[in-house]
């Protein structure tokens, strides 16, 4: 059996959300704050089966504040016509949560959690889940369930009248003071916020597959020992230093070795055999001898202040094979030998240290696998402690592990290395979708229709996504904004304008910078979409090379791919209809993407350089300046770019932008860097690319 799904209602920042669950391991990433801690600390409560403290942060503000909009009239109306605590159920609560009809309750939307488990009927034992079948069709093998909160009418009652002498007093006060006092609402609807909560008590329902038909399960426990559940919580306690003491690894590993017969069978030998010496050598009568001789004078102090009767005051060994047996596992510790020497846990790093705590639970829970039960063993943020080549081994034995052992689970992490060796296939995302709501995404159902396709371009689309990812462009799914570029001298350029104060908005967002053609930047357009990640592309128009004069430059067509598949037409696609679709801002695609490439505002020039030198000396793409005026400028400006040589039988040969870059080739690089290390950064930034920065960064 295994867990297929979790749908999630109106927990925190969750108001909609599904978790969809691999056969074996689900790796869920999110960037700091982006509620993974949250969902974690929520599937936690859900399914271990420690009692969950529900509380008021964890309702959505919105859900508090339709409910408080809808009943605090009623509050205030019944306290103001002097409510009583005789009358509060017939004058408050029957308005609130009418006892004959409980379709007009006033209730407010808390969390409810839908969990989906699937079987397979040929190999799983269903015997601990035959009670919660409620459909009997032979094609439906699921069990489905629905685990929440829900308003206890006697219990809110009884809290309502604890609390109604509080809620008189306020009410009294907020209606003489209500001018100054502005605050003895909010302070009123806190209280009342927590009467609803602390009269909340958990249910759980087996339900049909479209959670229309329900039937209460007894006890919330029926539904907790369906599941063998183990939890590996980000803050684990690990001796890192010599002064240290919890000595974490040496009990989980005193743990691991109490499941082996033939360590029981030697400890339990031990106590026995240490205290046989001790009693053979009389050392408890010298315990005591020794003890009343270093005692003596305070047994004469004692005996003159209570007259004389104060016994004999000594120490004694109280030497049990209990006592014995605690002190083994005390000094029991775990050691690392080298070359002989025996070196403290502590001494190998915390990192190293958490990855073999890591393995040890992961072996302890193997034993206690139960075929009955659903076996689920999450690790919150594996990654800690470890530098990103641990990170990278480390994920890569889990994916082997959990699918060898055939162990499900979940791994939340906001490392890098870890997405990168993951891929798509097992990756589930959160975002961050404003200041308190997060999203959850599922990018492995794109690779996996892909995959599913009988298209052959699409089955290069999905490998294409597993090789983006494994180069390290990973990160996309970690940020708040991406700018894709096509070479080295943009990255430069780019880096460079966010560090100006126009830019400082956008350079205090987390950017995923991703070098990626013309050619292959529209393969990203479903996962940028489908991660809601507003996402700027820079790419050059390419339009025949050859064409310098204005007019040929309109009629010729660009050969760009990303260019061609955004603006949408199977017919050769002109530079003239280009510069007309950017005016017109169809260039925006959706939301989210935004294309960026020279136009007649970069003097229709046709790739980064040439756009930044028309920019710095006012030319555009027909325009040239003999090779002396050249060499002037290259000299007084210090610009790094090649001369190209005169022309056959000329002395001063005549050249425009573009052949300069003709002959640059290889040394672009140098020339960006020639434009950072000369501050003309600001003042040769292309008009196409201001645009698009702006774009990105509002």
């Amino acid at each position: 059996m295994k867990l297929s799904s979790v749908q999630i209602n109106n927990y925190r920042q969750f108001q909609k959300a599904e978790l969809t669950f691999d056969k074996n391991v689900t790796i869920l990433a999110g960037a700091n704050n982006s509620g993974k801690t949250s969902l974690m600390s929520l599937l936690r409560k859900i399914f271990d089966n420690k009692k969950w403290r529900y509380e008021s942060k964890d309702i959505p503000a919105t859900c508090i504040r339709s409910w408080l909009d809808g009943v605090y009239s009623i509050f205030e109306k019944a306290y103001i016509n002097g409510l009583t605590l005789e009358t509060i159920e017939k004058n408050l609560i029957e308005k609130l949560f009418p006892s004959n009809n409980q379709d007009d309750w006033l209730i407010m939307e808390t969390t409810r959690i839908r969990i989906n488990v699937n079987y397979n009927p040929s190999s799983d034992d269903i015997k601990l889940f035959a009670d919660y079948i409620m459909d009997l069709s032979g094609a439906e093998h699921g069990f489905y369930f629905e685990y929440g909160h829900e308003i206890d009418r006697a219990l809110f009652i009884k809290n309502v009248a604890s609390n109604h002498d509080k809620l008189q007093r306020r009410f009294n006060e907020y209606e003489e003071k209500k001018e100054k006092k502005k605050n003895y609402r909010r302070t009123i609807e806190n209280i009342l916020v927590s009467i609803y909560v602390l009269s909340l008590k958990p249910h759980c329902y087996f339900c049909d597959k479209n959670y229309l038909n329900y039937c209460e399960m007894d006890d919330i426990n029926e539904f907790h020992n369906l599941f063998n559940f183990k939890f590996i919580k980000a803050g684990r306690n690990l001796d890192d230093i010599e002064t240290d003491s919890s000595h974490t690894l040496s009990q989980q590993m005193v743990q691991m070795a109490k499941t082996d017969d033939d360590w029981n069978d030697v400890i339990s030998k031990l106590p026995d055999e240490l205290i046989a010496p001790i009693e053979n050598e009389n050392i408890e009568e010298k315990v005591r001898n020794a003890s009343l001789k270093s005692l003596q004078d305070t047994i004469n102090a004692i005996a003159s202040t209570n007259g004389g009767a104060s016994g004999k005051l000594m120490l004694n060994m109280d030497i049990t094979e209990e006592n014995v047996s605690d002190f083994l596992q005390r000094i029991t510790t775990t050691a690392y030998e080298v070359d002989g020497y025996y070196l403290g846990e502590e001494s190998q790093g915390l990192g190293y240290s958490n990855m073999i705590s890591m393995h040890l639970s992961l072996q302890a829970y193997k034993k206690t696998i139960d075929q009955l039960r659903i076996n689920v063993f999450f690790i919150e943020e594996p990654e800690s402690h470890m530098h990103p080549q641990m990170q990278q081994v480390f994920i890569k034995y889990l994916l082997k592990y959990y699918k060898d052992e055939d162990i499900q689970g979940l791994v939340s992490t906001h490392s890098n290395e870890m997405v990168r060796v993951t891929g798509l296939s097992h990756l589930r995302v959160i975002r961050k979708k404003g200041d308190f709501k997060s999203e959850l995404y599922n990018p492995s159902v794109i690779v996996k229709r892909l995959r599913e396709s009988s298209k052959e371009e699409d089955h290069e689309l999905a490998n294409f996504f597993d090789w983006f990812f494994e180069i390290g462009y990973s990160e996309i799914v970690f940020a708040d904004k991406a700018i894709m570029y096509e070479g080295d001298t943009e990255r430069l350029l780019i880096r460079k304008l966010m560090t100006l104060k126009r830019y400082e908005k956008l350079s205090h967002q987390y950017i995923a910078f991703i070098q990626v053609g013309g050619a292959y930047a529209y393969k990203y357009e479903e996962l940028v979409n489908l991660l809601g990640i507003k996402t700027l592309i820079f790419t050059d128009i390419d339009y025949d090379a050859d064409k310098i004069k204005i007019e040929e430059i309109k009629k010729s067509s660009t050969t760009n791919a990303t260019i061609k598949h955004f603006y949408n037409d199977e017919n050769p696609i002109s530079v003239k209809d280009l510069y007309r679709w950017k005016s017109s801002n169809s260039n925006i695609v959706g939301d989210n993407i935004y294309i960026a490439f020279q136009t007649d505002k970069d003097g229709y020039t046709r790739t980064l350089e040439e756009a930044m030198l028309a920019k710095k000396y006012g030319i555009s793409a027909e325009d040239t300046k003999k090779r002396s005026e050249w060499k002037d400028i290259k000299k007084n400006d210090g610009l790094c770019f090649p001369l190209p040589n005169n022309k056959l039988g000329e002395s001063d040969s005549e050249f425009s932008a573009r052949d300069l870059l003709k002959s640059m080739k290889g040394s672009k690089t140098d020339f960006m860097y020639s434009v950072v290390l000369n501050g003309y950064v600001e003042e040769m930034e292309p008009q196409y690319i201001s645009e698009g920065l702006a774009w990105l960064q509002n």
